[in-house]
């Protein structure tokens, strides 16, 4: 009796393809990231903001009541970069919260100007860094779909 096996995969045209199959999840793991953190920012984010900080932005004609979209500088930095996921480096600061040296005093005619934080006021952590579920599961699926693809023959 005669046994013949058929084989329907190659495992080495899977590692050839890995490193392909892997750069682009990389990829797509991070655009999905920066969409996924600019949605956390435009939901809002907790804590949500001081009394204090709602008037110096009114005062400074700042629109807007939600955590770390001021300015929009923060916001329109956050991209992605090949596999990277890049934004301005003070977004650092407000994902792990910060003391900032100087703070935003109010006097005379409306007008604010910073002074030395001798209270010691803290800035809470606001991670707005993430991904939605649906994209995750979205981008995982195309990964095992690719890794698939790639072990057959």
């Amino acid at each position: 009796m005669e046994l013949k096996i058929k084989l329907n995969f190659d495992f080495g045209k899977l590692a050839r393809q890995m490193p392909k199959v892997i750069r682009e999840y990389k990829t797509e793991y991070a655009q999905g990231t920066a969409e996924g953190s600019k949605k956390n920012i435009d939901n809002g984010l907790s804590p949500s903001l001081e009394k204090s900080t709602k008037e110096i932005r009114k005062l400074k004609n700042v629109s807007g009541t939600k955590p770390l979209k001021a300015s929009g500088d923060l916001y329109n930095s956050i991209k992605s970069n090949s596999s990277q996921l890049k934004f301005l480096k003070y977004g650092q600061y407000h994902r792990e919260g910060f003391t900032p040296k100087k703070i935003p005093t109010k006097i005379k005619n409306n007008k604010f100007f910073l002074v030395n934080n001798k209270q010691g006021i803290s800035v809470p952590a606001r991670d707005f860094i993430g991904i939605t579920d649906k994209t995750r599961n979205k981008i995982n699926k195309d990964f095992r779909m690719k890794v698939k693809k790639s072990l057959k023959k």
